[in-house]
């Protein structure tokens, strides 16, 4: 499904202009060497593109991407038809410590040799202006004669890392690799005479298979020159005499057009993101579809949209969805909920790509799902959004600095974010987990337990119990211990003459957690020793009341996993009402916890 429907992505790309056309490659270029006819160079012009400047004031200078014949990548010394290279084009290579222009080094004399031969090899019978001037230009330049060339010196340290294109002296717009007749030969050379040898399991039709597929970059953990998607290295994965990447069937055309769009999609952060060491990729099948990402990556990721506007609107979204209300996405601009949405999960396996999921839906669909999964975590006070990357960071100890989420956990956790499905239950344990060892429960984590509560009693078909704020309505045995354990806390920190070094919190949370009759005896015994020097005892002993009137004659002898979700939510969630009566903000609660921890 994933090449099938990147090759049909690729399609709206070339609509809209974003992809080279058939043959050809896209080659970021710093440099147009302007040629006169004569072959002798007129001067060398910066094509760069200054960008808008930074909140500092700076400006940087982005190369111009331009389409070339497309060049398979090698390390061997191999000459492209309109080469953009300085070495093999001039010659000559830079000395960084005398600063100077020098025909030794680096192999250039050869790389030159090779690139004047195979060119005007290619060019023979050729005959527009700029391929004349191409050919002359070959053949009158003698690189140890241009070391002192004013128009190469002035590019100083630049010559080295730049890329260089040809044009016609005083028609810019003339150029070497956009020469009509060149491209022609070139498209004959490369795919005219091959006789189709298969049928393409993708376009159903008879093309030349593609023996090797190109890389895919930028794919996180993978190697730094590509790895590849579709590759057979083994006799044991080999069928039927076919070699390499025959057995896949997959045509040289459909080959190209699937890993140019992907790479196009690694290479662009608004379709790419990464979650611990997965690339993430997502796209709607449109020639337009950044309305549809911006708003997917915001959702997901925590990004803010460039309109106040627009992030307004998704705020209120996310509400109403929590509210169980339906959302009308014709108001976003250029929204389309109709068009068909991928997200697609790949990751590195030594030099290949693995793809670890697939989801294709309508945009409509994957909006109510990870809006949902917002509302579902959202706490009162807390952010409206939290980023997939941080309830990651929640699940594994503040101390240590390798710990990683098994890509198992994070593989169910997108599912059901993305599907709307139930959480996995060791999303809720290990966050339960966290809270009871770091003793310490914050928006986040009360975020991820409150979403995994209400959404297990949803898919059963039960009254969900827990709200966004402190409920004193709720009878929940579990919920009223956490309330309870809260309220003891609060009266201990109130006798303290100073800040405490440590709490009962930090002595018996995780216990009374999780088997509450055995330790709030004892609690409740000290909490009569700390009310006396409390000078809120009898609002905090009436709050004690109305908690115990609503518990019974006893505490729970034992919780289970769930029900420890909902203690802690009621602590946290009673700890929060105290500090917003207070005057203090969450963020400042939240704050001196993690410090004290």
């Amino acid at each position: 499904m994933l090449i099938s429907a990147l090759n049909e992505y690729y399609d709206k790309l070339a609509a809209a202009g974003k992809v080279s056309p058939p043959g050809m490659t896209r080659q970021k270029i710093s440099y147009m060497i302007m040629l006169r006819p004569d072959g002798t160079v007129s001067n060398i012009n910066d094509v760069r593109e200054e960008t808008q400047p930074d909140a500092k004031g700076k400006t940087k200078k982005e190369l111009r991407e331009m389409d070339f014949p497309e060049r398979p990548p090698t390390t061997a010394i191999v000459p492209y038809l309109a080469d953009h290279r300085p070495l093999y084009i001039f010659g000559l290579s830079y000395d960084k410590n005398e600063k100077r222009l020098t025909p030794d080094g680096e192999k250039a004399e050869e790389r030159h040799k090779k690139f004047v031969e195979y060119n005007l090899e290619f060019t023979e019978g050729l005959t527009s202006p700029i391929v004349t001037a191409f050919r002359n230009f070959l053949i009158n330049w003698k690189p140890g004669d241009e070391t002192e060339n004013p128009k190469l010196t002035a590019l100083d340290k630049d010559y080295a890392g730049g890329n260089y294109c040809f044009a016609l002296d005083g028609h810019p717009e003339i150029t070497l690799h956009g020469d009509k007749g060149l491209l022609e030969k070139w498209r004959a050379a490369s795919y005219g005479e091959a006789e189709p040898d298969g049928v393409c399991a993708v376009s159903g039709e008879p093309a030349v298979i593609a023996r090797i597929h190109d890389k895919i970059k930028g794919v996180r953990g993978g190697q730094a020159t590509g790895t590849a998607i579709v590759c057979f290295n083994s006799p044991a994965e080999e069928s039927y005499g076919r070699s390499q990447s025959y057995n896949s069937s997959i045509s040289q055309n459909v080959m190209k057009r699937y890993t140019e769009a992907l790479n196009l999609l690694i290479s662009d952060k608004g379709h790419c993101m990464y979650v611990e060491d997965l690339t993430m990729v997502f796209w709607a099948q449109s020639e337009n579809d950044g309305a549809e990402t911006d708003i997917f990556r915001a959702l997901l990721n925590g990004d803010e949209m460039d309109a106040d506007e627009t992030n307004a609107m998704l705020r209120a979204a996310v509400k109403e969805i929590a509210q169980g209300r339906n959302v009308d996405l014709s108001a976003f601009d250029d929204v389309d909920e109709n068009v068909t949405f991928y997200v697609v999960g790949l990751a590195p396996n030594v030099a290949r790509v693995s793809q670890k999921f697939i989801y294709r839906d309508k945009f409509g669909e994957v909006f109510k799902n990870v809006a949902g999964h917002q509302a579902d975590m959202m706490q009162e006070g807390g952010e409206w959004q939290i980023p997939l990357w941080r309830i990651l960071k929640e699940l594994i100890s503040p101390k240590s600095k390798n710990d990683k989420v098994s890509p198992p956990l994070i593989a169910s956790l997108f599912s059901a974010i993305i599907n709307g499905y139930r959480y996995p239950d060791s999303l809720l344990e290990t966050a339960v987990r966290r809270v009871k060892v770091d003793k310490n429960v914050n928006y986040v984590r009360a975020g991820i337990i409150k979403a995994c509560v209400n959404r297990r009693s949803r898919f059963n078909n039960e009254k969900e119990e827990i709200k966004m704020a402190l409920d004193k309505n709720n009878t929940n045995p579990a919920y009223l211990c956490g309330r309870l354990f809260a309220v003891l806390e609060r009266i201990q920190r109130n006798a303290a003459e100073g800040e405490l070094n440590k709490t009962i919190k930090d002595s018996y949370f995780a216990s009374a957690c999780a088997k509450p009759q055995a330790v709030f005896t004892q609690l409740m015994r000290l909490a009569q020793y700390h009310m006396k020097k409390d000078d809120y005892a009898e609002r905090n002993n009436r709050l004690i009341g109305e908690i115990i009137d609503k518990l019974g004659d006893s505490f729970p002898s034992t919780l289970p996993l769930a029900e420890q979700g909902k203690f802690i939510i009621g602590y946290y969630q009673q700890v929060q009402n105290f500090y917003e009566k207070s005057g203090n903000s969450v963020e400042k609660n939240e704050t001196n916890e993690n410090n004290n921890n």
